[in-house]
């Protein structure tokens, strides 16, 4: 289960599964809480726009602490709507943060090494966290539509159980906050995309026009890989239709900033 908590004037989301293992801190925070202003207003985590940086580095200081997470030691990844997936270590941290990004590209992060917080960032594609709850590996991913047929939650998980000796079946999932089957409107060519990889039922039809599912697309893909559907936790949130509280790319024709998806072992 998801739940939105407040402190600090800040809202944010917790996964109940996740904090009830001891292993992680985490969160997924909202619009609410920062310093920015105007369409930023004002959590704002996204640095290439016209927000004032020492606005955003402020909240990412933010939002950090909501965790209990040591702001300077945040790895941020460069995100370009791929699958790679790439793992992090202490060398890395502060990346993006206390120095320029060093990553080429990673739509995905995954470390096995204690307090070492990985950072991705949206604003209506999907996050997706996963937990090794026996081993302590996690991963943190972010999946465009893009990504999603990419099948880049499924890469996640292959490199944590071939990489790190993950069973899937001790891996919970949280599908976060992102653009739901209700607002995501997509042409002919990617609604054919999605039917051929993932199956009809990922597919919806208003009217004229097509709307595609990502949230089922990567519970499909995870379950796929040896998951069970019980360890799969999907928030059913919307940002379009919660735009107040959530960054929405669609809603605001891209006059937004985004929010962070924030985890790291204990």
């Amino acid at each position: 289960m998801f739940r939105l908590n407040r402190a600090n004037g800040a809202a944010f989301y917790t996964v109940s599964a996740f904090e009830e293992t001891g292993l992680v801190r985490h969160c997924i925070t909202t619009r609410e809480g920062g310093v920015s202003g105007g369409c930023y207003s004002s959590m704002n985590l996204r640095f290439n726009c016209d927000d004032r940086r020492e606005n955003v580095l402020e909240n990412f200081k933010r939002s950090a602490a909501l965790a209990g997470m040591d702001g300077s030691r945040l790895v941020l990844s460069h995100q370009v709507h791929g699958s790679v997936v790439r793992a992090v270590s202490g060398a890395d941290a502060g990346n993006g943060i206390m120095f320029e990004n060093r990553f080429k590209s990673a739509d995905g992060l995954i470390t096995a090494e204690r307090g070492l917080p990985l950072v991705t960032l949206y604003a209506d594609c999907v996050p997706v966290l996963l937990l090794d709850k026996r081993l302590g590996v996690i991963a943190s991913v972010h999946s465009g539509w893009k990504g999603t047929v990419k099948r880049i939650a499924a890469a996640a998980v292959h490199r944590m159980v071939f990489d790190y000796g993950s069973r899937a079946a001790d891996i919970l999932c949280a599908i976060g906050p992102s653009i739901q089957v209700c607002h995501f409107e997509v042409g002919d060519d990617v609604a054919e995309v999605f039917i051929n990889e993932f199956g009809e039922d990922t597919v919806m039809r208003f009217g004229d026009r097509y709307h595609a599912n990502m949230q089922r697309a990567i519970f499909k893909q995870l379950t796929e890989t040896g998951i069970p559907e019980k360890n799969i936790d999907d928030s059913g949130i919307c940002t379009y239709c919660n735009s107040e509280l959530l960054f929405s790319h669609r809603k605001t024709k891209g006059r937004r900033g985004n929010f962070g998806a924030f985890i790291e072992l204990v």
